[in-house]
Formats: structure tokens, C-alpha cells, sequence
């Protein structure tokens, strides 16, 4: 039984639940390894939806309070950690869809990246804040961002640190499509079922024929690590943790 997600499959359509409400569905490493063994044991869908639990977030980001216990060697297998799992929402042979109800900040927002297609409630917010950390994104975010927005606009989501709104999401091109919120996930399954009509041979290989690109994660890992050993990045981390205390 997993701790962090709940899971469901019916008709080639799996739901997967990111469950921690009580910290925003923060992303710790529990979630991440039970995220890595659900991808590689979900062989009987062809369509995974990723959700966040409560009506606050998707994920508000990886656990802050866990990385800051980490000395230099684990935060850079948390980042690979990270990175690992969100390759694996790109590579694996079904779809993957972020279904976004919520807050999708740094960790969330590089899972959501990580998904074939992002669909968004009209209540969700997106960003990369990790500067606010002394920190830049660790799992694949700096690319991913500049893929979907343009480099521009990417640099300076991440250097300002700043959310947007899934409204502003969509016009860059970062979502496909925003629903009310009300309706996210339904809306998600329709569509789904709307691919489902068509060869999942044929869906398979058109995931694999766009996925067809080289991406350096072990770049943006090795800045992670030396960013997170940084004085500043322990001086914001503990602000934002005794910030969460009050």
C-alpha cells in the first residue's frame, strides 16, 4: 500500500493521486520512489492521469523540510531522484496527463513538464521559485520551462521567481487546455477516452517519434547540488522553513 499517492485503473486509464494535503502535496522522496515504482509497474493502461489531492494543490513543490536535513551527497540523489522520475513520465510508452488543480510550484511544476499534456483548472498557479531558495530547479525544470514558454520568457519566470496564472500558462503555450475547476479531472477522462478511440499502437509511437530529443539534466543536477552548499541557499531555506513554523 503506498503512502503518498492513491491509485485507481479503469479502461486503460489509470489515475494517480500525488496525497500528502496536509503539506500541499509536497514532493519528499517516499513519493518520488512510490511515483517511480507505479510508472514502471502501470502496464495494464495507456493513459495516466497525475492529480494532486485536496482542492489547494497540484504540488507545491519538493519538501523543503526534508531537503534541508540532506548534506551534499543527498541532495544530489534527491535531484537525480527527481530527475529520474520525471524522465520516466516522459519515456514510459503510455500517455501521461497532468491533471493541475492547484498550486504546481517547483518540484510540482517540473512533474507536470514531465506529463505528455497539461491541463489545468482555471484556480491553478505555476512557477519555478527556487531562487526565493538560493536554489535553481533540480528536476529538469530550466530546460523543460524554455522548451514549452521560449528561453526569454523562461528566464525570467525562474530569475524573479514569480507564478502565473493558468490563464497567462496557457497563452505561453506551458498548458493545453484550462477547465473549471470543478470539472478538471472528468474533463481529463473525456479526453482520454477521445485518445483511447484511436490505435494505442499508433498513440505509443507518436509519443516516442516527439520525445526524440536529448535533454542535459546532469548539468542542471551539478548546479542544484553547488546552489544548495551555498551560504545564501541555507540562510533562505532556513527563513522559509521558520516562515513556516509562524
Amino acid at each position: 500500500m503506498m503512502e503518498t499517492l492513491t491509485y485507481s485503473s479503469e479502461g486503460g486509464v489509470g489515475i494517480a493521486t500525488l496525497n500528502r494535503p496536509e503539506a500541499l502535496n509536497a514532493i519528499n522522496r517516499a513519493m518520488l520512489e512510490e511515483m517511480g515504482e507505479l510508472l514502471g509497474n502501470a502496464a495494464d493502461i495507456n493513459v495516466l492521469i497525475v492529480t494532486g489531492s485536496g482542492d489547494k494543490a497540484f504540488a507545491a513543490g519538493a519538501d523543503v523540510k526534508e531537503m534541508s536535513g540532506l548534506d551534499a551527497e543527498g541532495i544530489a540523489e534527491f535531484s537525480r531522484l527527481g530527475q529520474s522520475v520525471v524522465k520516466k513520465l516522459e519515456e514510459v510508452s503510455f500517455i501521461t496527463i497532468a491533471a493541475v488543480n492547484g498550486f504546481a510550484l517547483g518540484g510540482g511544476l517540473e512533474i507536470a513538464m514531465g506529463c505528455d499534456l497539461i491541463y489545468a483548472s482555471d484556480k491553478a498557479q505555476f512557477g519555478l521559485p527556487e531562487i526565493k531558495l538560493g536554489l535553481i530547479p533540480g528536476w529538469g525544470g530550466t530546460h523543460r520551462l524554455a522548451r514549452s514558454i521560449g528561453k526569454r520568457r523562461a528566464k525570467e519566470m525562474m530569475l524573479t521567481g514569480s507564478k502565473f496564472s493558468a490563464e497567462r500558462a496557457y497563452e505561453m503555450g506551458l498548458v493545453n487546455k484550462v477547465f473549471a475547476h470543478e470539472g478538471l479531472v472528468d474533463e481529463c477522462l473525456e479526453l482520454s477516452q477521445k485518445m483511447l478511440s484511436h490505435s494505442p499502437f499508433a498513440l505509443r509511437q507518436i509519443k516516442q517519434a516527439l520525445n526524440a530529443i536529448d535533454a542535459d539534466d546532469e548539468f542542471e543536477e551539478e548546479r542544484f547540488a553547488e546552489c544548495f552548499a551555498t551560504e545564501e541557499a541555507q540562510r533562505d531555506i532556513e527563513k522559509f522553513l521558520n516562515k513556516q513554523k509562524s
